[in-house]
């Protein structure tokens, strides 16, 4: 073999070492509803890929809100090829009132050392670091907690919008009272929404006033890993609905078909309520009440799924008047977002509500204003809304670049 035939063979062997040994980093792909760009942009290390099916450990992160208000974040580590057999799964909390640096931080600490698992007994291994802080002082903080659990939040809001014709003003109050312990969950809520509106339209103006006051509380108990019980209470005072007053009060059973401690990734529950309530008209009902004192109940079905094809939120409510039982509801509500096969994923919300329970609606015809101002609620047997949406990404693999140039 001549020379220049032995230097061209080197060189198209450099070439591929060069070009495949670049790809021998780990791929991983990540899903997290948080600031993944963070994470991989600490962690470049790894190659991130944008197909799941292309990677080497698929990560996958879960959240829900808890007791304080904060976030509970679950990380699930599943390994393939090389890492096969590979899992992993650790938790991290965020608390409400912390900074969003101090949470990334938090999150990225988190998601290294579930990815150290992956490293050891590896050729990997020796690009680790590990630190450990002060055992004592994180075990001494949890221990304190001067609010006893008690969680508070205050919000309001106010709205002014003006132009030739429209003058509109908004605001809404409120406040949440929380304390939520392994056994017992104490919440309640006060909200007040006021709006004032006007239309100016030549010879005719039209005013609109809406007013909603609501108040409520509960208190639920843990009975076992699968059951609880709570009790419901509300008051409501809403111009729209024609309810001057509107005081509800209901017993609970709930009942999980998955433990309880599972609900960061799935959840099915069955609920049951029977409820007493006491109505106070603002005009006089199309039953020709000014006052009723009734009785409902209701069944709820909830099914929650957070997996790596995407997830599932749906609930299914059936309710109805025993006094009156021809009076009912049915309500389902919908929220899918599936991946279908690499690059392509469906996302579908939906709900669909079957109405035979508008027991407050005023007596008489609704108004030309009242139809235009939405002053007061208007007969209906059903109220329905579809979203479906598709989403196709196609190109290079990897996204591990960065750049909010602009």
């Amino acid at each position: 073999m001549s020379m220049k035939k032995r230097y061209f063979f080197v060189l198209i062997f450099f070439v591929f070492v060069q070009i495949f040994g670049q790809n021998q980093k780990i791929k991983v792909f990540l899903s997290c509803r948080c600031d993944d760009d963070f994470l991989k942009q600490n962690t470049l290390f790894f190659d991130y890929v944008r197909d799941m099916s292309l990677s080497d450990i698929e990560v996958f992160v879960f959240e829900i809100t808890n007791a304080s208000g904060g976030r509970n974040y679950t990380f699930n580590f599943n390994g393939k090829n090389n890492f096969i057999n590979k899992e992993n799964k650790i938790n991290a909390v965020i608390p409400q009132n912390i900074s969003l640096n101090k949470s990334r931080e938090i999150l990225l600490n988190t998601y290294k050392l579930g990815m150290a698992s992956f490293l050891s007994n590896t050729d990997y291994q020796n690009e680790i670091d590990v630190n450990f802080t002060n055992e004592k002082t994180i075990t001494d903080q949890k221990k304190i907690d001067t609010w006893k659990n008690w969680v508070f939040e205050v919000f309001g809001s106010f709205n002014l919008e003006n132009e030739q014709s429209i003058n509109e003003e908004e605001f809404n109050l409120g406040f949440d009272i929380d304390r939520v312990t392994d056994i017992w969950r104490l919440r309640s809520d006060f909200e007040l929404d006021r709006s004032i509106k006007f239309f100016s339209g030549g010879e005719q103006n039209y005013s609109s006033e809406r007013e909603r006051i609501y108040f409520s509380g509960s208190l639920v108990r843990s009975i076992s890993n699968h059951f609880s019980t709570g009790f419901f209470s509300s008051y409501t005072k809403d111009t729209f609905r024609n309810l001057n007053s509107q005081i509800y009060i209901s017993p609970a059973l709930e009942y999980n078909f998955i433990p309880y401690n599972q609900v960061l990734t799935r959840e099915v529950t069955l609920a049951y309520k029977l409820g007493y309530n006491i109505y106070n008209y603002i005009e006089e009902t199309i039953y020709e009440f000014e006052d009723q004192k009734i009785f409902n109940h209701s069944l709820t079905l909830n099914l929650r799924f957070r997996e790596k094809w995407g997830s599932i939120y749906s609930y299914l409510v059936a309710s109805q008047f025993l006094d009156l039982p021809e009076q009912n509801r049915l309500t389902l509500n919908n929220s899918i977002n599936l991946r279908i096969v690499r690059g392509l994923s469906l996302r579908i919300s939906a709900y669909f509500r079957f109405i035979r329970d508008q027991i407050s609606l005023p007596k008489g015809e609704a108004s030309v204003e009242d139809l235009l101002l939405r002053q007061r609620q208007i007969s209906t047997n059903f109220q329905n809304r579809i979203s479906i949406g598709l989403s196709y990404t196609f190109g290079s693999i990897f996204n591990n670049i960065v750049n909010n140039r602009l």
